[in-house]
């Protein structure tokens, strides 16, 4: 089945009675005790929505997909369709994914459910299930069968943000604030700037981690508000706090390099060691780039860093003072429907990792990691012994393993060598190594490896 246009869907939708009770209502005004009980007690429905809960970090929980995952599989085994929905969420994330056919596979359960439940609880005024709704409309992997709709899901989203449901309020605010990246693209969403950042307002005094993230981005860039990098931080740090993963590395990033005073590379370090639960590669990454700031502070070796400000510009030509990297980009999760035109920055969701146009730091595997054959198995088997996951640790093996995959031409394998030389894991510690696998990474086009070689450069030039 191929759903071509959502009109359809909506003709559909006013034929059913509203026999089904509103259990999205019940649950989303209900305090967490009621919930956890109901959950306990064996409600299906209770316990996806908990699962959701943990996902988002609603109901004043801290974020957490294991706990998530465990909820979710119980609201599976009773066939619920919320809980297949949160399956497929949780599959887009490690530990259980990225997997975006298994993510496909649960959405398209839920939505081609012969008995129409998703579509019968959505004309119940659900707002669990309009908010479903409108994410599967938002899901690359569920297409070509379901084509996206980006208005539908809009709507969808507003109708369920109404109803008080905060991950909907998210993106009915994001929507608000980035309507101008659809200009031109026959897509009637209002550009509002107040309007969603009160919305994020709201939803971060009910304690949701992504209100305060996203309020973060706000006052980081001026959105909506006047640029405040020391309320940014407060937000963010709320955030992350509460386990949301990007504001971890963004509050690791403020804490590294001073963006809101003297630099303090211990607490980077923690941020972005709390990262490791959910962006391993990544914040291995970047506790390797504080750890060489922090041997430097050790050296007496101290780190000019400019401050970005509306009306300030760093010198180029002053090798003594650097700029510190950008933030990590904003997540994004509604993709571009098939028929619209590239979309530079599109709309934020919660977890996803992807870069973005106006962004210098990648925290996502460059193109150059999509490798296929032998090389990709080499490569994924080097990693495994490199991180302890799905195998023995064994740096000497990996070791092994990432040189051969560097030397057969995979750049993603020659920036894990220049890591290694740089951290003395596996082999002895040696920059200049170091230096000439992040070169031979970067200009392979390893994204991570250019920035990498540009801190250590910088770094070295200065000794």
């Amino acid at each position: 089945m191929v759903v071509k246009r959502v009109p359809l869907i909506c003709t559909f939708l006013l034929g059913w009675v509203s026999v089904f009770g509103n259990e999205g209502i019940k649950w989303i005004d209900s305090d967490l005790k009621a919930l956890e009980f109901g959950a306990q007690e064996g409600d299906s429905y209770a316990q996806a929505f908990l699962s959701l809960c943990y996902i988002h970090g609603d109901k004043g929980l801290n974020i957490s997909f294991d706990k998530a995952s465990y909820w979710a599989n119980l609201a599976t085994e009773a066939d619920h369709w919320l809980g297949w929905f949160a399956m497929g969420y949780l599959h887009r994330f490690s530990p259980l994914g990225p997997n975006p056919k298994k993510v496909g596979e649960y959405y398209k359960k839920v939505f081609k459910n012969p008995d129409g439940i998703l579509v019968k609880n959505v004309s119940t005024g659900d707002p669990l299930a309009s908010y479903v709704l409108a994410e599967i409309f938002t899901a690359e992997e569920v297409e070509p069968e379901i084509n996206s709709d980006l208005q539908f899901a809009a709507k969808h989203y507003a109708s369920s943000s109404k109803s008080g449901y905060g991950p909907a309020s998210i993106q009915h605010a994001l929507l608000k604030l980035h309507a101008n990246a659809f200009e031109g693209q026959n897509i009637d969403i209002g550009k509002d700037l107040k309007g969603g950042f009160f919305i994020l307002k709201e939803v971060a005094e009910k304690q949701l981690p992504a209100g305060n993230h996203f309020l973060g981005r706000c006052y980081f860039k001026g959105i909506g508000v006047d640029e405040d990098f020391k309320m940014a931080l407060v937000h963010f740090q709320a955030a992350a706090d509460r386990g949301y993963t990007t504001s971890q590395l963004i509050v690791a990033h403020f804490y590294a390099y001073g963006l809101t005073g003297p630099a303090k590379i211990d607490l980077a370090l923690r941020y972005a060691n709390l990262a490791l639960t959910q962006e391993k590669e990544i914040a291995s990454e970047k506790i390797v780039e504080y750890e060489q700031l922090l041997m430097n502070q050790s050296k007496g070796i101290e780190q000019q860093v400019v401050q970005r400000t509306a009306n300030s510009v760093p010198s180029p030509t002053n090798p003594s003072i650097i700029e510190p990297p950008p933030l990590p980009p904003e997540p994004i999760g509604l993709p571009e429907p098939p028929k619209f035109s590239a979309i530079d920055n599109r709309l934020p969701s919660v977890y996803e990792q992807k870069e973005t146009s106006d962004s210098g730091l990648s925290i996502q595997p460059s193109p150059n990691e999509m490798s296929s054959g032998d090389d990709f198995d080499e490569l994924e088997l080097a990693k495994q012994h490199y991180f302890g996951r799905g195998a023995n640790f064994d740096l000497k093996r990996a070791f092994q393993l990432f040189d051969q995959s560097a030397n057969g031409g995979n750049p993603e394998a020659a920036r894990y060598l220049g890591i290694m030389f740089l951290r003395g894991k596996g082999v002895s510690k040696d920059s200049q190594k170091a230096l000439e696998w992040f070169t031979k990474a970067a200009s392979g086009g390893d994204e991570l490896a250019k920035k990498n070689l540009k801190t250590l450069q910088i770094l070295s030039s200065r000794k």
